[in-house]
């Protein structure tokens, strides 16, 4: 793997439900930090239904990491659980 790639490692700053994990993604773009949602199912691309209770993880590039559980933190979204 070279420098460049190691650069842009993806981190989960946050695991939870759905509405959670859009909470603090837009928390996290508010702030103009870039972040994606990852469904622990791969049927969640097929089927509406797919989340309903699964775990949805948020993940920053791992530069951003500190900057995203700070902003959690800081934002009364610390008892949502996060790592």
């Amino acid at each position: 793997m070279s420098g460049k790639e190691s650069q842009h490692k993806l981190v989960k700053v946050f695991s939870g439900n759905l509405w959670q994990a859009q909470i603090i993604q837009g928390l996290l773009e508010a702030n103009h930090i870039v972040s994606i949602l990852e469904d622990d199912t791969l049927s969640a691309v097929t089927s509406p239904y797919a989340t309903l209770g699964g775990e949805v993880l948020v993940l920053v590039d791992i530069r951003d990491r500190d900057s995203a559980v700070r902003l959690i933190k800081t934002n009364s979204l610390s008892s949502v659980p996060y790592n």
